[in-house]
């Protein structure tokens, strides 16, 4: 049993409080390549579709999902120019939403009637919209995932059949590298298993692990759901790369994955297609028991997203927190947990939340470096956790 048990992390749709927390921030929903000008898609974001296009300026419109007309859904129509027409009744509305031509109605009809649109940009390669309330914050920026001097910038967005909220959980959990990656992280150093310690801050959290060789890994939680770490990949076996990673929910029991990597020396004959299985296939063989994960070639470009998503979705599509035993080793997953657990409290009970901002001094990696950890009781942290008091 946990503290925060009464608090629903996972559910996003129809106005639950977690799904009114993301919508508070800028959220991926596709990659820029998967946007062709003059063309229209559908995408989905906290259990609502939206339709997305690329005008003839190049410039990106998001837009209700439907025309209101007749409720047609507005991607199956035409992109003219800027402006978006419906295929049912010829329903045009220009880039802003305005009613710009109704074929069998007046001019003066057509200037009434407009489409909800929303906030839309461009960065690292993705599309990022923003559907909450009122005006959108600040868009974030992160400028090392702009620092070309890091190498190759490497762009994956990946649908996965679980709910966001364990795969966040995911990205703070240092033990699960030894037994689920065992053998590829062992290739970059990493046989150890760390002792975590964590802190709130500005932005979220971060957390730093500390193994017994003295190697040290930080990790930079974003509130709400962006992951910024060193993590090795298939691509480079040299040397770990950059990792700025979103984990989107697009409803209850989906994600979108979106990761973004600067690779120091990328290996584009590995990542050329075709050559190796469909992660997702190998990924649902190994959960009918055809194939273990032991069964999946070493160097598979997609080796650790194949191995995550048969752990993380081994729990469930929406994972059962009640009946869990949280141990030392699960610091950051708890830390994540306290701070979401206040901020959703917040929005219940219509109370302030924290803003959240990346602040000016912000220096990857300075927690390694000295010894601000050291202030940190672990024998707190500890009976905090041991305790569940983790609110």
């Amino acid at each position: 049993m946990n503290s925060n048990e009464e608090v629903d992390f996972a559910r996003v749709e129809n106005g639950a409080p977690a799904g009114r927390f993301v919508a508070r921030f800028w959220q991926p929903i596709a990659l820029s390549t998967d946007l062709e000008k003059g063309r229209a898609k559908r995408v989905k974001l906290l259990g609502e579709h939206y339709t997305l296009y690329r005008g003839e300026d190049d410039g990106v419109r998001m837009t209700q999902d439907r025309c209101p007309h007749r409720g047609t859904m507005l991607y199956l129509g035409w992109v003219e120019g800027n402006s978006i027409r419906c295929r049912y009744h010829g329903w045009k509305f220009d880039g802003a939403g305005q009613g710009e031509e109704f074929p069998a109605e007046t001019a003066s009809y057509a200037a009434k009637i407009c489409l909800k649109v929303y906030p839309t940009r461009e960065y690292l390669g993705a599309i990022f919209c923003y559907v909450g309330e009122g005006e959108a914050p600040e868009f974030p920026t992160f400028p090392e995932a702009e620092d070309e001097t890091r190498g190759e910038l490497v762009i994956q967005g990946v649908f996965l059949n679980y709910n966001f909220f364990q795969r966040i959980e995911n990205d703070h959990d240092e033990s699960h590298i030894f037994f689920t990656h065992k053998l590829f992280f062992a290739n970059y150093g990493l046989t150890k298993i760390p002792k975590v310690t964590t802190k709130e801050t500005e932005y979220g959290f971060v957390v730093v692990s500390t193994r017994s060789d003295g190697k040290q890994r930080v990790g930079y939680g974003f509130m709400p759901n962006i992951l910024m770490r060193e993590v090795p990949i298939p691509h480079d076996k040299t040397k770990m790369s950059l990792l700025l990673g979103w984990r989107v929910p697009v409803d209850d029991v989906t994600t979108y994955s979106l990761m973004v990597f600067r690779v120091g020396n990328y290996d584009k004959e590995l990542a050329a297609e075709g050559t190796y299985e469909d992660a997702t296939v190998i990924v649902e063989r190994v959960m009918k028991g055809e194939i273990t994960l032991d069964d999946v070639d070493e160097n598979h470009p997609d080796l650790p997203i194949i191995q995550d998503t048969v752990s993380i979705g081994g729990q469930g599509r929406i994972a059962d927190r009640s009946n869990e035993h949280l141990g030392v080793s699960d610091k950051g997953v708890a830390m994540l947990r306290r701070v979401w657990a206040r901020e959703l409290r917040a929005i219940q009970d219509g109370g302030p939340l924290k803003t959240f901002k990346r602040p000016a001094d912000f220096s990857f990696g300075k927690e390694i470096e000295g010894n601000y950890f050291n202030k940190i009781s672990d024998v707190e942290d500890t009976a905090r956790i041991e305790g569940a008091a983790l609110a």
